[in-house]
């Protein structure tokens, strides 16, 4: 995770919340759930928010390679 930048999180962070929010709008076409857009909005900030903190301070580690080691 030593070659991690505050641009990569940044970056991802920004997918993650993409991917999250669209999937209230599948849930809304595809099972008719209507979710009120600012909980969810916030929800959703809220997670993204917790999960770039673990990641800028190394929390959550993943593997660089396939063979687990780094």
């Amino acid at each position: 995770m030593s070659r991690t930048t505050q641009g990569g999180i940044l970056l991802g962070s920004a997918v993650l919340f993409v991917i999250i929010w669209e999937i209230r709008s599948v849930l809304g076409i595809m099972a008719g759930v209507d979710i009120h857009p600012v909980i969810y909005g916030a929800a959703t900030l809220g997670f993204v928010i917790l999960v770039a903190i673990g990641l800028n301070l190394g929390l959550i580690r993943f593997s660089e390679t396939a063979d687990g080691s780094n």
